[in-house]
Formats: C-alpha cells, sequence, structure tokens
C-alpha cells in the first residue's frame, strides 16, 4: 500500500487529496472509494482520524482509496459552498479516481463523515454501487435532496447527540435493497477511540459490494 498527494480539478478549481493505492494485482483491477471530511467551517479536514482510518484500511483491503479537501479547505481552492458546490467537489473526486490506472470505473464506492456524509448521500453518481454514511446530521432537507441509487451504509454512535440514528426511520428515508443501518456502542459524534471500528464496518460493507458480480 502507498500513500501520495495529489491534485485533480473540480470547475474551474484546483482541489487537493490524499491517494491511498492498495498493493497491485496483476489479475485484475481494484474498486475505489472516494472519502468525504466533516465540516470545514468546524475544523474539518481530509486529515480527520475517521477519514484517515478508513482510507487506510480501504487500500489494505485492496480498494483504492482517495480523501480530498472540499472546495476551499486547506490547500483546495476556492471558497465554501454551503453542502451545494461540494457535490460537484465529489463527482469531481470520483472520475479523477476513476480516471487512475489499475482502478475499475464500474467498481466505485463513497463515503462521508458528518458534513461529508450529507454532501455524499445528496451527490448523483452513476456508477456507484456502494455508499457509506457515517454519523450524518439528517433533517428534512437533507433527506428530500438524497440521491440514494446504490446500497447504503448509516453509521451511528449510540451516544451520538448531534446525529442520532433514529433520524433515518423518523424521517422516513428509502433505503434500497441491500441497505443496512448500524449502531455502535460507546460512540459519540467524534468517533475518538473509535476510528477502526468505523473502518470495519466501511470495509466489510464495501467489500461485499464490490466483489465481482455483486453490482451486476
Amino acid at each position: 500500500m502507498t500513500t501520495q498527494p495529489v491534485l485533480f480539478h473540480a470547475d474551474d478549481l484546483v482541489l487537493e487529496g490524499v491517494l491511498h493505492a492498495p498493493t497491485p494485482q496483476a489479475d485484475a483491477p481494484s474498486a475505489g472509494a472516494v472519502v468525504c471530511h466533516p465540516h470545514p467551517l468546524y475544523g474539518g479536514d481530509m486529515h480527520n482520524p475517521v477519514d484517515v482510518a478508513v482510507s487506510d484500511a480501504l487500500a489494505a483491503e485492496g480498494i483504492a482509496a482517495l480523501r480530498f479537501n472540499f472546495r476551499g479547505t486547506g490547500g483546495s481552492q476556492g471558497s465554501h459552498g454551503g453542502g451545494l458546490q461540494e457535490r460537484e467537489d465529489v463527482r469531481a473526486a470520483l472520475g479523477f479516481l476513476a480516471s487512475q490506472p489499475g482502478v475499475d470505473p464500474q467498481r466505485l464506492c463513497l463515503a462521508g463523515y458528518s458534513f461529508g456524509a450529507v454532501v455524499a448521500l445528496t451527490t448523483a453518481y452513476p456508477s456507484l454501487v456502494a455508499l457509506a454514511a457515517v454519523s450524518p446530521p439528517l433533517s428534512e432537507k437533507a433527506g428530500a435532496g438524497m440521491a440514494l441509487t446504490c446500497p447504503a451504509l448509516f453509521l451511528f454512535g449510540d451516544r451520538d447527540t448531534v446525529a442520532p440514528a433514529r433520524n433515518v426511520e423518523t424521517l422516513g428515508i428509502h433505503l434500497p435493497e441491500g441497505s443496512r443501518v448500524a449502531v455502535l456502542p460507546g460512540a459519540d459524534h467524534f468517533w475518538w477511540g473509535h476510528e477502526e471500528e468505523v473502518a470495519a464496518e466501511v470495509v466489510a460493507f464495501f467489500r461485499q459490494r464490490t466483489r465481482r458480480g455483486a453490482y451486476s
């Protein structure tokens, strides 16, 4: 597994990211996943421990992972777009990952944490096979804008008062076949000390959905 800094374009902006590449396999390209960070106006960026743990675990499992900074965050150009323009960032990140040598563009996944989870849930992209939303602070507005076209994992901590799991049921969110809602004990919205548990859940879900034939 290797990591390398990368740059890619979203609209007319240059965004920065880190690509976690698995050990190449001679017989087949790997699946890929984009990982979206928490709210940048509250200190969120691609170096968040949850994002790093998920990206590392995916690459160790043989799935290429790209974590990146939304526009206006860190070294990414532009300014915060309120969660709307960030959808273009996600589509650009997915397109960039799909273009990488050794990545199968038909086996793409998307993960997000908190603000990043809401952006992921409301971003339409045609070739996604799985989505993971970690602690999404769901609301009527976010629920109405959801673009779920593939199985989704909703992951919550049972001590999370910012994004409680019950909101999935309260908002009547339709989950595609193969989706699941998981609640992990002892964790709040920040997942301190539980990062590896989050990573294991996301990896297991993506691994199941990216097996050849699972998405056809």
